[in-house]
């Protein structure tokens, strides 16, 4: 059975090395020579006899005097380390060149694969985007320990203590363009891989490659890249990937042979094998299951012009969904719901998902009843008619309600953020009158989420004057007041420890419209006074003795003991980027909008401790508004 896996091996060495053909192209032999100079060279002069006609001495020229040889120092060039290499400098927006420095390198290989990158929170994505994407100095093991882990014998005290030993030169590059790949940032992948010095060699680094350029759909720059790796012929990904390609060139004999012998060989992928006969027209293939689709498959499937299976949404990696809602062959609800979940991981541009909600056609009937099925269904397309029914509207005060439902439904969800960006502009238009100040906090809370602070300060304003004359806008205002202060829109001069304790009678106000639910109140609190006082705004213990009325304890999930003490020294060596890797770590993949508030506040904090200021608040502004403070 081996003598025949490996005649078939052999024979597939063959078969797809005869398919280079199409992508290699001949070129003419050049010499390695250095080129011949023709300009004229400059030589010394040589020294000549002159018979003088007297006595007199002459003196020889100056190009027959002794020389004094020059000291010409000769150092080797550096060879540039590649997982220094970055795309974004300090000025960019990256960390700096120092920016490892006095973190261990064990640590960060152990802790950056654990990037929570299907998160949910801009500030956290543009955070680890900033990280990964940082051209800075590779962090080295600094402590010698870490060389002896994998040694099963004992250190003698009278021994040295063992140098530390080298590292491996691109392997952070590879985790670091691994976890933008799982981050669906394409772009940001192809242009580390520009910079990377091994592109050409590193196998990691070539599969990167070729994933981003399926993904992308560009066959014409994957297919020669692929051609190249007949060394690496025995690997089932370019086997497939080569025979994908001769597919494409119109060499069907030759992609149904290999893909026949590939089979021999184990290959269980049926949705390679059946994709490949569609596209050599031996059969039609119908996907019925895909759950763990690949770039490969989804290049295939385009070619092919394949519908995508249901399933295929099971997936969480943004990259993923991000392909399946800019697929034009798979069903408009399938790209929706993919939509909606790329938009909100940070993967999809918020106005493919508005394209893709406006593209949806609804009868005037089921227009009419928009609010109602939304409520009732809260599914992709019911999202879709509750946006088509808002862009039509042109009443404010029915639209006000529209978007008032749309948010509500939203928070419900934990699509608050993802819903206040696709609103934006139509939140944007809705005049901020006084006879919509019941829909003030909602609305500054929505402006806040999508990052527009010059709109919600307008709401702001809204209910400051509104509040004057008006004892349910004050209400209004004493409630929002803790979000202006928090998202930086009121000043140290109109802010006061007192406006907490109106915040907190405004939010235990009870009425037949709105009962109290005290549960949601003490939450609400525990999360503002934990964010006021990582921002660095007091609390006072009045506040808090507030809350003791609910349980002395409550289950939580918090991070390993060693993590919270590897961020707490972080903080207290100012190691900027030591400290982003474990905060992102400790909230999650939850994010700050589900974290336990004791974490997020010390998140916050740490990330205000070493400069990073706007960030930790930004952090907190998401955690606010999703919770409706």
């Amino acid at each position: 059975m081996q003598i025949k896996k490996l005649s078939l091996l052999i024979l597939l060495s063959f078969v797809l090395a005869a398919g280079f053909a199409p992508f290699v192209f001949a070129q003419a032999p050049k010499s390695l020579a250095p080129a011949p100079v023709n300009a004229p060279v400059n030589t010394p002069e040589q020294p000549q006899s002159i018979a003088p006609s007297g006595s007199q001495s002459i003196a020889p020229p100056p190009s027959a005097r002794a020389r004094v040889p020059l000291q010409i120092n000769v150092e080797e060039l550096e060879e540039i380390d590649s997982d220094s290499v970055g795309t974004l400098t300090e000025e960019q927006g990256g960390f700096g060149i120092a920016m490892w420095e006095g973190t261990n390198r064990s640590l960060v290989e152990k802790l950056l694969p654990k990037l929570p990158v299907n998160s949910s929170s801009r500030t956290m994505r543009a955070l680890m985007r900033r990280l990964l994407l940082s051209a800075a100095k590779a962090p080295r093991n600094t402590n010698p320990l870490d060389n002896q882990i994998a040694s099963t014998q004992p250190v003698s005290a009278t021994e040295p203590t063992p140098a530390a030993k080298p590292e491996a030169s691109g392997k952070l590059l590879a985790m670091r363009i691994e976890r933008l790949s799982a981050m669906g940032d394409v772009a940001a992948v192809d242009g580390l891989l520009k910079v990377a010095p091994n592109r050409d060699t590193d196998p990691a680094l070539l599969k990167s490659e070729t994933d981003v350029l399926f993904l992308s759909n560009d066959n014409a720059r994957a297919c020669p890249l692929v051609a190249g790796q007949i060394r690496n012929v025995e690997t089932a990904y370019w086997q497939k990937a080569l025979i994908y390609c001769q597919a494409l060139a119109g060499e069907h004999d030759k992609a149904n042979l290999g893909a026949d012998m590939l089979r021999e060989t184990g290959e269980k992928d049926e949705v390679f094998f059946g994709l490949i006969n569609s596209l050599t027209g031996v059969e039609k293939f119908v996907i019925t299951s895909l759950s763990k689709p690949t770039p490969l498959h989804f290049s295939m499937i385009r070619a092919a012009k394949a519908k995508l299976p249901k399933d295929v949404t099971s997936s969480n990696n943004p990259a993923v969904l991000k392909t399946i809602a800019t697929s034009p062959n798979a069903d408009p609800a399938l790209r929706i719901d993919t939509a909606e979940r790329a938009e909100a991981m940070g993967a999809l541009d918020t106005d493919v998902l508005r394209q893709l909600y406006a593209g949806v056609t609804f009868t005037k009937e089921t227009l009419d009843t928009a609010l109602s099925q939304a409520s009732a269904e809260r599914t992709a397309l019911s999202r879709a008619l509750l946006y088509r029914k808002a862009l039509v509207e042109s009443i404010p005060t029915a639209k006000a309600e529209i978007l008032a439902k749309v948010f509500k439904l939203a928070r419900e969800g934990g699509l608050f953020q993802s819903t206040a960006r696709v609103y934006h502009r139509i939140l944007k238009e809705l005049p901020a009158t006084q006879d919509l100040v019941w829909f003030a906090p909602e609305a500054a809370r929505a402006l806040l989420a999508a990052g527009d602070g010059p709109s919600a300060q307008i709401w702001f304003n809204v209910l400051r004057t509104t509040g004057i004359v008006d004892e349910k806008a004050a209400a209004l205002r004493d409630q929002l007041a803790p979000l202006a202060r928090l998202s930086g829109h009121m000043s140290d001069e109109e802010w006061s420890t007192t406006k907490l304790d109106s915040w907190w009678i405004a939010e235990t106000a009870t009425s037949e419209e709105n009962p109290l639910d005290v549960e949601a109140a003490h939450a609400r609190g525990t999360l503002l006074y934990n964010l006021m006082e990582a921002l660095g705004d007091p609390v006072p213990a009045r506040r808090w003795e507030a809350l003791l009325d609910g349980p002395p304890q409550s289950s939580t999930v918090m991070p390993q003991s060693a993590l919270w003490r590897t961020l707490n020294q972080a903080v207290d060596d100012v190691k900027r980027a030591e400290t982003v890797l474990i905060s992102m770590l400790a909230l999650g993949q939850s994010g700050p909008t589900e974290v336990n508030p004791i974490v997020l506040r010390k998140v916050v904090l740490s990330l205000r401790l070493v400069g990073l200021a706007k960030e930790a608040r930004a952090i907190a502004l998401e955690a606010a508004v999703a919770a409706g403070l």
